[in-house]
């Protein structure tokens, strides 16, 4: 006879567990995003033709980005996620081996 679901019952996750964000790497938590407003935001700025959407924030470094901008840097971030994980199911991330260059 199969189990019968029962509705009273529900999985407890460990809440009271304090959240460690430096489990997540050391920048983890200084990864933020300003928007631009303004002039900032509807002006281009030299020699590129396109307005600022906003500033990366990264640890301490600031960079003003506009919108292909950041479509690269998602592109990219992607790109190192996904070699990421081949070069580790290959076993190129070892001690011995040359990085891995996709």
């Amino acid at each position: 006879m199969a189990k019968k679901y029962n509705a009273n019952q529900r999985t407890v996750h460990n809440q009271h567990k304090p959240f460690e964000p430096g489990r997540l790497g050391k920048n983890w938590g200084n990864i933020d995003f300003e928007m631009a407003h303004g002039s900032k935001a509807n002006n281009a700025v030299p020699p590129c033709n396109q307005p600022l959407i906003g500033t990366l924030i990264i640890g301490k470094s600031r960079v003003e980005i506009t919108f292909s901008e950041a479509n690269k840097i998602i592109e990219t971030l992607q790109d190192s996620q996904y070699r990421f994980n081949i070069a580790k199911k290959m076993g190129m991330l070892e001690a011995g081996h040359e990085p891995y260059r996709g």
